[in-house]
């Protein structure tokens, strides 16, 4: 077994496989600053990290709960599975959830029967790769300017524009409902909130102006940098 040396991570997000799906999982996380620690059962494969300072990995089989366990997985911020067995993927989720009852857990599917399994390993969501790039072809002949209008923004650079989930688990207690046009967020902040999450798992698109923020809801906002911390922090502390 080979790894790079760390010390006892937390925080990070873990990444089971790094094929395909995962080389380009761990491009888009370092982008923006996240630690991420790669567990690859091929020593040749994962040879190219050594160019990549930022990011830890392992060498060995990720469906061992030893190796899980070295990865922290008790401490981690999230765990993506992207091997290329359906059953292994089953395995990882079924193992960091026992683990970690509480981890984000995001897991590759190929079939569709085995989308349902991973859900009830412990999976917080299952994406099939295959399924989206069909989804994703459709949407380019209908709607070409929208799906290239969404990449834009998804692909911004992390200094130029974000769209960024925040949480507003610890909402400030004068933000306590109040509404979005009593709290003048957009003057305020210069972010933009074009959708929310809440408490009971129900998406709200371009929320009316009367709407009241609730604790243990997610806010989904456009902004620059500045203008995103700047929302933080009046989310946080009013």
């Amino acid at each position: 077994m080979v790894q790079k040396n760390f010390d006892r991570l937390v925080g990070h997000t873990i990444i089971c496989g790094y094929g395909r799906n995962g080389k380009q999982t761990v491009k888009e996380l370092i982008s923006h600053d996240q630690i991420v620690l790669v567990v690859e059962l091929s020593a040749n494969e994962i040879e190219e990290l050594e160019h990549f300072p930022e990011v830890y990995y392992l060498v060995g089989d990720a469906t061992n709960d030893d190796i899980l366990n070295m990865a922290g997985v008790d401490t981690a911020k999230s765990l993506i599975t992207t091997l290329p067995k359906d059953a292994d993927n089953l395995f990882v989720v079924l193992s960091a959830r026992i683990i970690n009852p509480e981890i984000p857990i995001v897991a590759r599917a190929s079939e569709t029967h085995i989308r349902k399994k991973l859900y009830s390993a412990g999976a917080t969501e299952v994406i099939m790769p295959d399924m989206l790039g069909g989804q994703r072809m459709a949407q380019l002949v209908m709607e070409p300017d929208v799906v290239e209008f969404i990449d834009y923004i998804l692909l911004q650079d992390k200094e130029q524009t974000n769209l960024e989930e925040i949480s507003v688990k610890y909402l400030a207690k004068s933000f306590v409902n109040k509404t979005i046009r009593e709290l003048n967020i957009r003057n305020a902040s210069g972010a933009n909130i074009i959708g929310l999450k809440t408490y009971n798992n129900k998406y709200i698109l371009n929320p009316d102006a009367d709407f009241s923020l609730e604790e243990a809801s997610h806010i989904f906002a456009l902004g620059k940098p500045d203008q995103i911390e700047k929302l933080k922090e009046l989310i946080i502390y009013g």
